[in-house]
């Protein structure tokens, strides 16, 4: 496999890798907003119509004693989804907030990721899951990918039953309406459904 496969095959949708190293000078703030083709790939990636703009205020910084990336982000997007029920395009404004935590996995391991395994490897039925902050994510070559992330995070901000104006429909009402096989399937729906059921307090 050549190098410029290999690129191809670590690139998402949307890429947008940050230099980790460029922190050593202190915190860090970025507006990221993605092209023409990678909003393109990304609609395709979401299963929308059209991501007609997004932008993503970003500020980052190194917690002071520890390798650990603090990441928060302040996103808003136009898209063009489709109605559930008419199949029509529907306008939709998306805005969110959020965090997300980063590390050198070989550099340093937290302590609080170091009692679970060993929870874990002893049997106990009921490990807790650990917070982002205590099982940070991985950088990748010294590097963050700021585009997957916010990609990430739109996946779960966006109305999974978009509607036209007027037209009601009731999650879970399959007696008139039988959604439409999406083209591409969403790899973050679980995590979709996992979002709804932390947020609705279930375990």
């Amino acid at each position: 496999m050549d190098d410029i496969n290999a690129q191809e095959i670590l690139e998402n949708e949307w890429s947008h890798f940050f230099d980790v190293s460029k922190l050593d000078d202190g915190p860090v703030k970025l507006t990221l907003e993605p092209s023409d083709e990678e909003r393109k790939r990304l609609a395709l990636r979401l299963g929308v119509i059209a991501v007609d703009m997004l932008k993503c205020d970003i500020s980052l910084k190194q917690e002071s004693g520890s390798n650990i990336v603090h990441v928060i982000g302040a996103m808003q997007a136009d898209l063009t989804q489709k109605c559930v029920v008419t199949l029509e395009p529907v306008a939709a404004h998306v805005e969110d907030e959020f965090e997300a935590w980063y590390a050198d996995s070989e550099a340093a391991v937290s302590l609080s990721k170091v009692k679970q395994e060993k929870a874990c490897k002893g049997g106990n039925a009921e490990v807790k899951m650990l917070e982002e902050h205590d099982d940070p994510e991985p950088f990748i070559n010294g590097k963050i990918d700021l585009g997957e992330l916010v990609s990430q995070y739109l996946s779960l901000s966006i109305n999974p039953y978009p509607h036209a104006e007027g037209v009601h429909y009731k999650v879970g009402d399959d007696t008139d309406f039988k959604a439409e096989e999406s083209d591409v399937n969403n790899p973050f729906a679980v995590l979709k459904d996992w979002k709804g059921k932390v947020t609705r307090g279930e375990e």
